[in-house]
């Protein structure tokens, strides 16, 4: 039994030296091996559309607006935009675009003009007002994989970008529409 026990603890020994010194850090690094060769060239992706190509802008000059109800022409405004997109809205007075405001024109807690209805191929305003004005129209198409996207998820991801939809630069910029 003797016999056993010290094979026993000569077999363990040897299992811990080997142990203790096979460490990686104690040998030299190997050679670098060739390099292989360069794989084949993978085929030519489509053109991806352009990030605005879903945007566009329209400008509206000298629309006379009455008291009450307006409607305004606008053929771009599309059954795409209409049932996916939306629409953002500026206005400024006729002969000064130094300043565009967002619609609805609000002054002193009273709604001045609104944006009531959106319908293919036109839109309607309500105004307690009564003016000529300039107008500019930022149409929105919605686009997802699954061809349609709502008006929510576009304004998220343009609030995530940053972007001050009552801001008609930052609009403008951020689509890369002229001004």
């Amino acid at each position: 039994m003797k016999t056993t026990t010290k094979f026993k603890y000569f077999f363990l020994s040897i299992i811990v030296v080997l142990a203790i010194g096979c460490n990686p850090e104690n040998g030299e690094d190997g050679a670098m091996g060739p390099r292989g060769e360069q794989g084949i060239q993978g085929a030519v992706g489509e053109d991806g559309q352009d990030g605005n190509a879903n945007v566009i802008s329209v400008f509206l000059s000298a629309i006379r607006i009455e008291i009450g109800n307006n409607t305004i022409v606008i053929p771009e405004l599309t059954q795409e935009i209409f049932d996916t997109g939306f629409v953002i809205g500026y206005l400024t007075v006729s002969g000064s675009t130094t300043r565009w405001e967002s619609i609805p024109l609000i002054s002193r807690g009273e709604v001045l003009l609104d944006l009531t209805e959106i319908n293919v191929g036109s839109l309607n305003l309500y105004s307690t007002v009564g003016q000529t004005l300039d107008f500019r129209f930022v149409l929105v198409e919605g686009t997802s994989s699954s061809g349609k996207s709502s008006e929510k998820t576009i304004r998220a991801r343009l609030k995530n970008a940053g972007v001050n939809l009552g801001n008609y630069e930052e609009v403008m910029d951020h689509f890369g529409l002229d001004y």
